[in-house]
């Protein structure tokens, strides 16, 4: 088995088309996902709002970003949930007026289980919001970005 390098730089394509008014279709590495409106909204409700893939994108990277810092730290998570609670500001697409803030703040609630001593897990709750990606590009729009774990039953 060979070993990976990744790149510090690299680039990926993702590609789309639209299916109806309300749906679409977005594709990457051959993996495809519908993306589309609820039923009340004028959509078919077949597939997540554009609004949500961002924030599951956020429970992706934090997953695994979170995983990559424990090994680090000399920990292991045994297991992870996460709630992300999002404050939206509609006035943008709703057309109502031009925003610079979307989603004003997100609160993410992360309850793990880990092996291994507790600094190294109190460690990683402080770089996550460094290191993750989506977190970084959510914290640089403008959005208030807060994470509140529960570590092995104790609050942090």
């Amino acid at each position: 088995m060979s070993t990976v390098k990744e790149k510090p730089i690299w680039k990926f394509t993702v590609n789309g088309r639209q299916n109806t008014n309300t749906q679409s279709v977005a594709e990457a590495r051959g993996k495809s996902v519908v993306i589309d409106e609820p039923v009340p909204r004028g959509g078919t409700d077949e597939g997540p709002m554009p609004v949500e893939y961002v924030f599951m994108g956020l429970v992706g990277c934090t997953h695994v970003i979170a995983n990559k810092l424990a090994a680090a730290n000399g920990i292991t998570f045994t297991s992870m949930d996460i709630k992300i609670d999002v404050t939206m500001d509609s006035h943008g697409t709703r057309l109502i007026h031009p925003i610079d803030v979307p989603f004003p703040s997100c609160t993410l609630h992360i309850t793990a289980e880990f092996d291994g001593p507790r600094e190294g897990a109190m460690k990683v709750t402080e770089q996550l919001r460094d290191h993750c990606a989506v977190s970084k590009m959510l914290q640089e729009s403008g959005t208030i970005v807060t994470e509140n774990w529960m570590l092995n039953g104790v609050a942090v």
